[in-house]
């Protein structure tokens, strides 16, 4: 069998997600959440009053 593509190189990456990215990245997406939450029972509301 010929050898696969290699899709993502996961030795020696040029780059590495520091904490500060983390925690960015964990704020984010907890806005997201709460945002598409907040959205859904917006939505909710608007039907079960139709």
């Amino acid at each position: 069998m010929h050898k696969q593509l290699t899709l993502i190189e996961t030795e020696n990456a040029s780059w590495q997600a520091t904490d500060a990215d983390k925690e960015a990245a964990k704020r984010g997406l907890a806005a997201s959440r709460k945002a598409l939450q907040e959205g859904r029972k917006r939505l909710a509301d608007l039907l079960n009053a139709a």
